[in-house]
């Protein structure tokens, strides 16, 4: 076995090839979460044939494994975010529409109190 290591792959900007950046319906850029995911399997597969970067590579596969469930619960909150957002906008929508009645309520109570006022004057 040969202990001559290649050297890593330089960083990928995760820009797309041409120019263009690709987002899911969350708006995160696909395009750079697959090229990390290339760069990773690229390093993997140099690290697998060396005993000496062993350790080394079950580490480099525990951070890749927790950056990918730290991407997919922030996914999973952007969401949620957004869910929570439409809801606030929907209520808030209702809330103006509630205090709108409230305030053509009380102009109509108002207006029909010195309507009787003006009949029980009348009567009197």
């Amino acid at each position: 076995m040969s202990t001559q290591q290649t050297p890593l792959p330089p960083p990928n900007d995760g820009g797309a090839t041409d120019g263009k950046k690709e987002t899911d319906e969350l708006g995160f850029e696909t395009s750079a979460f697959e090229a990390l995911e290339r760069d990773f399997q690229e390093v993997l597969t140099e690290l697998v044939g060396d005993k000496s970067l062993e350790k080394f590579r079950v580490e480099y596969e525990k951070l890749h494994r927790v950056l990918k469930k730290s991407h997919e619960s922030e996914k999973r909150l952007v969401k949620r975010c957004r869910e929570l957002n439409t809801e606030i906008v929907a209520n808030a929508a209702k809330v103006q529409t509630a205090l709108k009645l409230s305030s053509e309520d009380q102009k109509t109570i108002e207006t029909l109190r010195k309507e009787i006022e003006k009949v029980w004057k009348m009567v009197d």
